[in-house]
């Protein structure tokens, strides 16, 4: 089975990357990032960077589930610490696979692929950790939280597919930064301890309110404000573009113009709409968090790459339907109760995590044959003479 085209190959072999801007934080930090990258073994792979940064995020997520599979609770403090050094980490190694990638002449389409499939990954892997360092536990504030941080990152690569260019925020606020206050609140989880989030800030100021407010419900009201003034604005800029000025090489033959950008973003967010309904119906049944959370998290990931694979090869975007009737699937038996409900979260939670391997791996090895180079290793160094 493939799943790109030769047109689609051939699109992304003429794909060129455009940045977005940087930010002043991302500006500071050029003179240590080039530092770090002028020391690094040249026969050290730039995908390889990624993968090592992004290793560190699953074993954040995989020893936090282990500790607090309900996300919320108490954990030993090197946990909170430890979740905190897996962002820095991250952030930091997937600021030099880029800088890697021209150093050692190997920049490639592919490279941005496998960079930004990573991120759509981390999206999840970020937040469920995020969320029980936050003590939210499985609540309507994880489904809340966890979109409102979700749809916006998603939005962006919508935004990108039609006009070409992706921002992830301004001059002064970016994904850096976003990165580096997850750090810190990690960090003084570890110091504090959770129930700092769980503190009433009534009783704290010494007011009275006809309802309770918890530190971390200001957290979540901060995210939703974020969620609502980015979408609008992406929404601006997306359906008031005129297509025609998009140069012959970015349109491709991608789906354009209001009506499909609409069409996107609908089949898209039906994709969502399901995830949070799962995981609305997991709330009766806090055992399966774990593997409604990963149903979801995989699926966004994968719809994500989808998508960031549709711009780059320039073809018409559409979701992929079988993770849709997985997770209708789960939503239909925690109704209906036809298989026991704990087993089958935890059959589809594997089905959807293969499935999604086996879409990553397929992809990468057709792009590779195409481009005549590897993932993980520089093929021009193998064939250097010895």
């Amino acid at each position: 089975m493939t799943y790109l085209s030769p047109r689609a190959l051939q699109g992304l072999k003429q794909y060129q990357y455009k940045s977005g801007g940087y930010t002043l934080l991302d500006d500071i930090h050029q003179p240590f990032w080039n530092g770090i990258v002028s020391v690094l073994p040249l026969w050290l792979a730039p995908n390889l960077i990624t993968l090592i940064g992004i290793f560190a995020l699953v074993v954040a997520y995989v020893v936090t589930l282990f500790y607090l599979p309900g996300i919320a609770g108490d954990a030993p403090r090197w946990v909170y610490y430890f979740n905190g050094f897996s962002v820095f980490w991250y952030l930091h190694l997937d600021c030099l696979d880029g800088k890697q990638a021209r150093r050692t002449k190997s920049s490639s389409p592919l490279g941005q692929l496998f960079d930004h499939g990573c991120d759509a990954l981390s999206v999840h892997l970020i937040l469920t950790v995020i969320a029980a360092t936050l003590s939210i536990g499985i609540s309507w504030k994880a489904v809340v939280g966890s979109l409102g941080i979700m749809i916006p990152w998603q939005l962006a690569h919508w935004e990108e597919y039609h006009t070409g260019m992706l921002f992830y925020g301004n001059k002064y606020w970016g994904i850096t930064e976003a990165n580096y206050l997850l750090v810190i609140l990690h960090s003084m989880t570890g110091y504090f301890g959770p129930k700092m989030w769980r503190a009433d800030v009534a009783a704290m100021l010494g007011i009275k309110l006809p309802f309770t407010l918890l530190i971390n419900d200001c957290l979540l009201m901060f995210i939703a404000f974020f969620a609502i003034s980015y979408s609008l604005a992406a929404f601006y800029r997306v359906l008031n573009i005129d297509q025609v000025t998009l140069p012959p090489q970015e349109r491709g033959h991608k789906a354009l113009g209001r009506g499909n950008a609409i069409g996107h973003l609908i089949s898209l967010q039906t994709v969502n709409t399901l995830g949070g309904i799962m995981l609305f119906l997991c709330l009766k049944t806090p055992i399966v968090a774990p593997a409604v959370n990963a149903i979801f998290g995989i699926i966004y990931a994968q719809q994500s790459t989808k998508l960031i694979i549709d711009h780059m090869s320039k073809e018409p975007f559409s979701v992929l339907l079988w993770p849709l009737i997985a997770m209708a699937v789960v939503c239909l038996n925690s109704l209906l109760n036809i298989v026991h409900f704990e087993v089958s979260c935890w059959v589809v939670a594997v089905s959807v995590v293969t499935g999604y391997l086996a879409y990553i791996v397929q992809n990468i090895n057709e792009i590779c044959r195409y481009l005549g180079i590897n993932c993980l290793t520089l093929k021009h160094l193998e064939a250097a003479p010895k």
